[in-house]
């Protein structure tokens, strides 16, 4: 009888055309993330069925890496059981439900292609999906706003940016018809992250990794995204000061680092959408008006969040929380808000007004295990800033709330941890 090994190992190193098929199509869902989103997730269901069919095809070889993996996979099954939980024994409406659906069919469906030696000898296709992905997008976005502010009156041609007075086509909202700023940027700056940590693998030259990155830095820019320009200026310090030290000068580092760190804050401040909400905090402090609930949608968010969790610290509110979030809007006063219905803004918050302490402890699990096995992965120097990106951009935004936040943190949380498991044969 053979050794169980030495199944998964021969099922590693033969892939067929169901786990070539899987790859690539794991590789469109990548690329097209940041196009609509029903896009990516046509490409998703393809990527899930060339699983399931691996599944059916190796079942005992790939129900081996299943065990094997269950520490890393486990987190994002016991969050979606959780959601699942609530879901049989509060109110059962499906929708509540069913965009968490991923952190159960990703891990486990998507596991065959995620753990073979062909994702592994292909990497470099696979992280270049999502950089040609973002990459595409940025120019379209940056190509159709120009276009659209030539005008040609009386012969003469002239640029007008604005759409309205104060509203110019190289705003935010503008250069995010797609998909929500905020997550646009938290891809885009992965994909700076990747341009830095990985160039050995993509096979970039610095000086076109250079170029990219400078490109999709602006992009950022225009995006004001607030808490991904912080994340921005403190990545791009990290990144430049990891390479100088490097070199043969020891000070150089320290005497770089700071000086980028300081211009990226000055072009923080300089920007238009950063100074309107700075200049609005400046004239409630002169006015005496300080009220942190009024200061944004987001702080008055973590207030109505703050007051449900006092509420209910143990167990949460249930799945329905959102449209008691939307209820305790609309008792303040914040009809806009209630009819919105906005989320908790904080995937904490967001969390713990949800699901309570057990979801709050199954998040951090969650959040934590890429620190845990980061040793054991197949690119080390990617976990941090990746978790880094993911944890500070869960303050401002409840990322596993939204299709966008889930496919992505989901996607590359299997992506960088479940892989190295080819690598050890």
């Amino acid at each position: 009888m053979s050794h169980p090994a030495g199944k998964i190992a021969l099922f590693l190193s033969m892939p067929d055309k169901w786990e070539i098929s899987g790859f690539y199509a794991l590789c469109i869902t990548l690329f097209l993330m940041p196009f609509p989103r029903t896009f990516s997730l046509w490409a998703m269901g393809a990527f899930l069925f060339f699983g399931t069919i691996l599944w059916i095809q190796k079942f005992k070889e790939v129900f081996s890496c299943f065990r094997k993996n269950l520490l890393i996979i486990a987190p994002p099954l016991v969050y979606f059981l959780l959601y699942l939980t609530h879901f049989l024994i509060g109110d059962r409406l499906w929708m509540y439900v069913e965009d968490k659906l991923m952190f159960l069919v990703v891990p486990v469906l998507g596991l065959p292609v995620f753990i073979s030696c062909y994702l592994r000898r292909n990497r470099r296709q696979l992280l270049l999906s999502l950089v040609l992905g973002i990459t595409i997008i940025c120019v379209y976005q940056f190509s159709r706003a120009f276009l659209e502010s030539l005008r040609i009156t009386d012969g003469t041609l002239s640029f007008e940016p604005f759409v309205s007075p104060g509203v110019s086509r190289f705003m935010w909202d503008q250069l995010s018809g797609f998909e929500h700023p905020s997550y646009l940027a938290i891809k885009t700056l992965w994909v700076i992250t990747l341009l830095f940590l990985t160039r050995d693998i993509m096979g970039f030259r610095w000086y076109q990794s250079l170029i990219l990155t400078a490109l999709l830095s602006v992009f950022i820019f225009f995006l004001a995204a607030k808490t991904e320009l912080l994340l921005l200026g403190l990545l791009v310090t990290y990144f430049l000061f990891r390479s100088l030290k490097k070199g043969s000068s020891k000070l150089m580092p320290f005497l770089i680092a700071p000086l980028l760190l300081a211009g990226f804050i000055w072009a923080f401040t300089r920007n238009a959408r950063v100074q309107e909400k700075l200049n609005e905090i400046k004239k409630r402090q002169t006015e005496g008006m300080v009220n942190w609930k009024d200061m944004d949608p987001r702080t008055r968010s973590w207030f109505y969040s703050f007051q449900l969790i006092r509420e209910n610290p143990i167990l949460g509110t249930g799945l329905n929380a959102r449209n008691i979030l939307a209820e305790e809007y609309r008792k303040g006063g914040y009809t806009v808000d209630a009819e919105l219905r906005l989320n908790a803004h904080n995937q904490y918050l967001e969390t713990q007004m949800t699901l309570g302490l057990p979801g709050t402890l199954i998040l951090l699990w969650m959040l934590f295990n890429p620190l845990i096995f980061r040793r054991q992965t197949w690119k080390p120097v990617l976990i941090i800033p990746f978790m880094l990106i993911i944890c500070v951009s869960m303050i401002t935004e409840s990322i596993l709330v939204r299709q966008w936040g889930i496919m992505f943190y989901v996607m590359f949380y299997c992506l960088l941890l479940l892989p190295e498991e080819a690598d050890s044969e």
